[in-house]
């Protein structure tokens, strides 16, 4: 099982945004599991975006506010 100082050297890792964002935590004197617990409430947009495209709530609301704004977008356009 990783440490929390392991896990953090992992998350700083991905990439140098991620590195230099949990280095100013450090630096403000954050304790490591809170930067951890910022990091995994934080959206990943790669899966935000698999939500929306997918199958499941997420896509099927997205599908509908599409479905209901295209009609208000084509008659501004089209209309004025």
């Amino acid at each position: 099982m990783p440490t929390v100082a392991e896990k953090l050297i992992a998350e700083a890792a991905r990439s140098p945004e991620h590195e230099a964002w949990i280095s100013r935590q450090l630096m403000a004197q954050r304790r490591p599991s809170e930067i951890l617990a910022d990091l995994d409430r934080a959206i990943d947009p790669a899966k935000l975006l698999a939500a929306i495209g997918g199958d499941g709530p997420a896509g099927l609301i997205t599908a509908c506010l599409i479905a209901f704004a295209t009609p208000f977008i084509a008659l501004g356009w089209l209309l004025p």
